[in-house]
């Protein structure tokens, strides 16, 4: 059988649910043609699955990763990134107001925070990240970085 290899790489995922359905997803995917990174997270709807309609997502800039590979390699402790996709001016942004995407370094590994305000009101999500996950995210995040500008 030959198989085809997708020039797309596959986004890296990690489910976090919980028997009180409060837990959450989060994914990253690569998007070189965009040059971008896609951060989207989602709240537990159920015992194994995940409220993707609902889904907040964040487009991280090669500046952006750079941020959070600094906490991911110990150079800093946390950071912060305030995103307005409102004045991108695209479709799909229409409606929201503002994200917000966090990441600190805790005693166990990390702490990921997501938020949205739209015309609706806030929506947000925070998931664990544990020092095994966040090594392949660094990997992932580098990984990008070297695809966007052909290095």
């Amino acid at each position: 059988m030959n198989k085809q290899i997708s020039d797309k790489p596959k986004p890296f995922r990690i489910y976090k649910p919980n028997k009180t359905n409060t837990g959450s997803a989060m994914q990253l995917d690569l998007n070189k043609y965009k040059g971008a990174v896609f951060l989207e997270c989602a709240k537990q709807s159920g015992e194994l699955s995940f409220d993707w309609g609902n889904k907040i997502t964040v487009k991280l800039s090669m500046s952006d990763i750079s941020k959070l590979l600094a906490v991911l390699n110990n150079k800093a402790a946390n950071m912060k990134l305030f995103h307005q996709p409102s004045k991108g001016d695209y479709e799909s942004s229409k409606g929201i107001k503002n994200n917000i995407l966090e990441l600190s370094k805790g005693q166990y590994g990390y702490l990921v925070r997501v938020s949205q305000q739209t015309d609706e009101g806030v929506n947000a999500i925070q998931i664990s990240v544990g020092d095994d996950e966040a090594e392949a995210i660094s990997i992932l995040l580098k990984k990008a970085i070297e695809t966007v500008y052909g290095w």
